[in-house]
């Protein structure tokens, strides 16, 4: 597959099942839940994204990462919740020049959050629980 910047290895190691059970005081079945909705949604979710920034539809990026920052937040603070809100920032202000640039380390963020995700579904919720 394509090479992951440093950003995206960051991902990896600061998502974990502990800290995302601990989020959901617990609840294992709805990690798992969770976890297999985002998998299947955000590959639609981005796509809009990059259709509104081809658009150049700054109030549809806004809304677009707005939605896809908020999906991301159930896993994550950082990395790619915080460039989905970065976007969600230059839709709001209408200056959508950068925007391609932060679709295209979202992307790779979202990736490598994505393939943990993976993970933890085909391993189950239980390692990694304290």
């Amino acid at each position: 597959m394509s090479k992951r910047p440093a950003d995206s290895d960051r991902i990896v190691l600061e998502w974990t099942p502990a800290r995302m059970l601990s989020r959901l005081d617990g609840d294992a079945e709805l990690a798992q839940q969770l976890a297999a909705i985002f998998v299947d949604e955000y590959p639609r979710m981005l796509e809009r994204l990059r259709a509104a920034i081809g658009e150049g539809s700054a109030d549809e990026v806004r809304r677009a990462a707005h939605a896809l920052k908020g999906s991301v937040a159930n896993f994550i603070d950082a990395g790619p919740t915080a460039t989905a809100f970065e976007l969600e920032n230059m839709g709001r202000a209408g200056q959508i020049d950068g925007a391609a640039a932060a679709l295209e380390r979202l992307d790779q963020e979202l990736e490598a959050l994505s393939e943990c995700l993976r993970q933890f579904q085909s391993k189950g919720a239980a390692p990694g629980r304290s």
